[in-house]
């Protein structure tokens, strides 16, 4: 059995990683000459895509087993890549609330529960306790 899509957004996923870590050592090389909220706005962006991004990778991975469409699962998968890139956008290049740094934070949080009320519709239909 292949799990190809998810494997595909695993990948790209895992590639933002690397570059969010870097971001981190980067900035913290580079501390005295970068405005002061700067480090920690690049710690919090690696942080808080480690905190969302593997449970959204379980989620999809779980709806690809599930025999979810491969059209929709592209479509869960590259929204999820969206999310984040704005997250990190958001968060890192400027201070305070944005749009970008919301509408990632929050629409991965809606995104999360999308693919997880659609596995617990999935049980309770393929259970019959509908």
């Amino acid at each position: 059995m292949s799990f190809q899509v998810t494997a595909l957004y695993a990948g790209i996923l895992g590639l933002l990683a690397v570059l969010l870590a870097n971001n981190v050592l980067y900035v913290r090389l580079r501390a005295a000459t970068q405005p002061k909220w700067r480090p920690d706005a690049a710690l919090r962006v690696q942080a808080n895509f480690v905190e969302n991004v593997p449970l959204a990778l379980v989620l999809l991975l779980l709806l690809e087993l599930n025999g979810t469409p491969a059209t929709l699962l592209h479509t869960l998968g590259a929204t999820l890549c969206v999310l984040r890139l704005l997250h990190a956008w958001g968060l890192g290049t400027r201070e305070g609330a944005n749009y970008p740094r919301l509408i990632g934070a929050q629409g991965t949080f809606l995104l999360v529960s999308l693919m997880a009320c659609a596995l617990i519709y999935g049980y309770v239909v393929a259970s019959g306790a509908a």
